[in-house]
């Protein structure tokens, strides 16, 4: 029998780790795609709760701050606790964060929810964690390919999340669209328990 081409094995190689990656890659797609879409909110929101878009804007800019101050943090409770404890509390507050949002009527709680509550879930389920659990999951010499194939996942969230926002936000409000927002916030905890398997895989040397 002829040995298969290098490639050809290499995808041999990532079925056992398949659950993990893709598990990976669908909370890393959802938490940057809602993120990347909160946007669509800004003018209907303002409008109906009468803030200025200066404050949904400083909002975001807590959620950058806090996504950033606590991503240490999420890197360490993910080695003393464990990814798939880290990823769940992340995905958890996530769905928390945007019904705090959708049920907002003043500042304090679009800063709440779509400030600190989305960053802290950021830091949980963002880039530097999913990319983590890929490269645990799988063998040094198929990283590279894994890393590049979790990333480009990633951008994909934002075609499912913008059409998804747009439509309910123009058929029944923005609030509607946030709460769809939620319910695809929700397909990350299932997710994030699959990607947890990656705790069970031995850490590499």
């Amino acid at each position: 029998m002829l040995p298969l081409p290098a490639p050809m094995s290499l995808l041999r190689s990532l079925r056992p780790a398949l659950p993990i990656l893709i598990g990976a890659s669908v909370v890393l797609s959802l938490s940057m795609g809602l993120r990347q879409s909160l946007g669509l909110f800004m003018t209907p929101l303002t409008r109906d709760i009468g803030l200025r878009v200066s404050d949904f804007t400083l909002a975001l800019a807590v959620q950058n701050l806090a996504w950033g101050l606590l991503q240490p943090l999420a890197g360490a409770w993910a080695v003393r606790i464990g990814y798939r404890t880290t990823m769940l509390v992340g995905a958890v507050v996530y769905v928390a964060a945007l019904g705090v949002l959708a049920t907002a009527h003043g500042q304090m709680a679009v800063m709440l929810g779509a400030g600190v509550m989305i960053g802290l879930s950021l830091a949980c389920t963002g880039s530097a964690i999913a990319m983590s659990v890929a490269t645990r999951a799988v063998s040094p010499a198929a990283r590279s390919m894994v890393l590049g194939i979790v990333s480009a996942a990633g951008s994909l969230g934002a075609m499912i999340a913008a059409p998804t926002g747009q439509l309910l936000t123009e058929a029944w409000g923005w609030r509607a669209g946030v709460f769809g927002f939620m319910a695809l916030a929700a397909i990350m905890v299932p997710a994030a328990w699959i990607a947890g398997r990656a705790d069970q895989v031995a850490a590499p040397v």
